[in-house]
């Protein structure tokens, strides 16, 4: 939260670097990949996530829309200043290089509002969308659990790929109960996208 971070921002810090350390070793998985495929051969438009990972970019997705932030991106509590990481700080915390006052993660605490512009896209792409595929989500964190809702409402098809039911079940036209990774790897051999 920003009070944490008000009250400890090296121990946020800490926190934050053990969790990009865990990032930096990852790789996207079959679903990023097939993903950033789709949206190469123009069978997807816009990569709307909550993931503050930056896996997406890793595997090539380009119009990637990021409700929640990304990890690797810092901002200045103090002033304007904004950046971005190549890997995670040797010092924590970082500082800003304009007033050297503590960068953070720019990324969405718990009690702090979407970032305007990617709400405000991701709002817009969901109100043209033909058809939305929403993966792995609980449906429940607000206000990003809201998007699919627009598409339904403006007509869309809602197709749920996910290993339970969620909040967002009750309204999708397709329900496929698979591991994300899996269902993209099948639908990858389905469209022959290869």
């Amino acid at each position: 939260t920003p009070e944490a971070f008000r009250r400890n921002p090296r121990l946020v810090w800490e926190w934050y670097r053990w969790r990009m350390e865990i990032i930096s070793s990852a790789k996207p998985n079959p679903a990023h990949i097939v993903l950033a495929k789709m949206e190469e051969k123009g069978l997807l438009k816009t990569l709307i996530t909550q993931n503050v990972d930056g896996l997406h970019q890793r595997a090539g997705s380009k119009n990637v829309i990021e409700l929640h932030g990304n990890i690797w991106r810092v901002k200045c509590i103090n002033c304007e200043y904004r950046g971005r990481l190549n890997k995670p700080p040797s010092i924590i915390p970082p500082k800003c290089p304009n007033c050297n006052s503590p960068l953070r993660p720019d990324v969405v605490w718990f009690g702090e509002p979407l970032p305007r512009n990617a709400w405000e896209k991701a709002v817009t792409e969901a109100s043209i969308a033909d058809v939305m595929i929403v993966v792995g989500t609980s449906g429940v964190v607000m206000p990003a659990c809201m998007i699919p809702w627009i598409t339904k409402r403006r007509g869309g098809t809602i197709i749920e790929v996910n290993i339970k039911e969620s909040a967002i079940t009750p309204i999708t036209d397709m329900f496929v109960k698979e591991r994300a990774g899996r269902f993209f790897s099948l639908l990858e051999k389905e469209l022959e996208i290869l």
